[in-house]
């Protein structure tokens, strides 16, 4: 009788102990490994393989390669769109690319016009198919009269703009590749940037520039070879309606943005004088 009362002891220990373990191993060992696992935090992302690369253009761009830097940078947006220093490295090539343009520094795709008797600025800027505003920029000018035989660089350029709600960036295209970008301040709409989740995405809008406006300290407008020039708030005019891009000071400067009447797209002033110069009537704009 003593040795059946033990059999069935161990009977039941084994029994009632392999379903406590198994009991344990499904639902008491995830539930602490669960709770250890968010005591450490979030692991940490893997490493960025793009940073390398992106070190090695800084290092062009530090030694004064001009040039060197513009394609090295070219080649790093190209190749790494996922890289997290994607947006560092689009603002640089911005920068190479205006210190390129804006200046007599060579480059592969620059021209030279011979400026010869009865030559004006703006009949320069009609043959070489440049704004006259960039043509002073790009040559050094203090005014609009020209010497014969004068050397005028120039770049021939096809820009187009690209502006995206969702990230609130606008982007200067040159023959459909990236020039620079600006950060949008403000959208034409109070739902332009807070939208309901499951609300359908906006449309697609194109367009194109319609007209330079810029507008003097004084409050009057003025055109390039005007002395309020280099302070005047500037509009680009877009031909889809509310939604022309202005100069939007920073609140804490205490300045007010001179926005256009049905409104538009703000961005910082230095960013909306750019533009001034770069772009033409008719320039294609792409609202997305």
């Amino acid at each position: 009788m003593l040795l059946k009362t033990l059999v069935i002891l161990v009977l039941a220990v084994a029994v009632f102990g392999t379903a406590g373990y198994y009991a344990y191993e499904l639902f008491v060992h995830p539930k602490k490994a669960l709770e250890a696992e968010r005591r450490l935090g979030p692991a940490a992302p893997p490493p960025d393989p793009s940073l390398p690369e992106f070190k090695r253009c800084m290092e062009v761009l530090d030694q004064g390669d001009a040039l060197g830097a513009r394609y090295a940078f070219e080649a790093f947006v190209d190749h790494s769109p996922q890289s997290t220093k994607l947006g560092e490295a689009k603002d640089k090539l911005g920068e190479i690319h205006m210190k390129i343009l804006l200046s007599q520094m060579p480059a592969p795709e620059k021209q030279v016009y011979l400026v010869r008797p009865n030559d004006v600025l703006n009949k320069v800027a009609r043959i070489t198919r440049t704004p006259p505003e960039l043509l002073m920029r790009a040559n050094g000018l203090g005014g609009i009269m020209l010497r014969i035989g004068q050397k005028l660089y120039y770049t021939p350029v096809d820009f187009s703009l690209a502006v995206s709600r969702k990230r609130k960036m606008l982007t200067l295209l040159e023959h459909g590749k990236f020039f620079k970008q600006y950060p949008i301040r403000n959208l034409p709409g109070a739902n332009a940037t807070a939208r309901s989740a499951g609300a359908p995405p906006l449309a697609k809008l194109q367009g194109k520039v319609v007209e330079k406006i810029a507008w003097g300290p004084s409050g009057g407008r003025v055109i390039f070879s005007d002395k309020e020039y280099a302070n005047a708030a500037h509009w680009i005019s877009i031909s889809v309606p509310g939604h022309s891009i202005y100069s939007d000071p920073d609140p804490a400067t205490g300045a007010k943005a001179n926005r256009p009447p049905s409104g538009g797209i703000g961005i910082e002033p230095a960013g909306a004088a750019e533009l001034g110069i770069l772009l033409s009537k008719g320039n294609p704009v792409t609202i997305d």
